[in-house]
């Protein structure tokens, strides 16, 4: 094993997620032909996030709270939450804002049970495994589980 090996790769970005119908969303279950893409990564933090604990899925919400009229700023929020095997509910907040116009710079947030574990200001955006395993580092190290 290389010392230089990837973590993750592009693939990482082009997957194609789908949700159990159980999962409680307010978006589809699955992607389609002409889908949004912002809804394949929130139906991806999930996936990833049950991947990397390992838990259940259990809800899904995505947001767009903040808007500007001429759409030079745009944000989402993804909430994930999922069950581990002892019960224990994990909930996951991804925030993603970017503009196309001062004085807002892009920005992106990962929260965990309410931590803010991450954070980035004018960077590449992370990716739901990347965010997943943010978590569960974050379970493991900060919080103690």
């Amino acid at each position: 094993m290389s010392g230089r090996q990837l973590w993750f790769t592009p693939y990482d970005w082009s997957r194609s997620y789908l949700l159990p119908e159980s999962v409680a969303c307010n978006i589809p279950h699955r992607g389609g032909i002409g889908g949004y893409g912002a809804h394949n990564v929130a139906r991806g933090v999930l996936v990833e996030l049950c991947r990397a604990l390992p838990a259940a899925p259990v809800s899904l919400l995505y947001d767009e709270p903040v808007q500007c009229r001429d759409r030079t700023r745009t944000a989402i929020r993804i909430t994930a939450r999922a069950r581990t095997a002892t019960g224990t509910d994990v909930i996951v907040i991804y925030r993603s804002e970017r503009s196309d116009a001062e004085p807002w710079p892009e920005f992106w947030s990962v929260a965990v049970n309410g931590f803010i574990s991450a954070t980035g200001h004018d960077v590449v955006r992370p990716s739901p495994p990347w965010i997943a395993h943010t978590a569960r580092q974050t379970l493991h190290a900060e919080l103690g589980r």
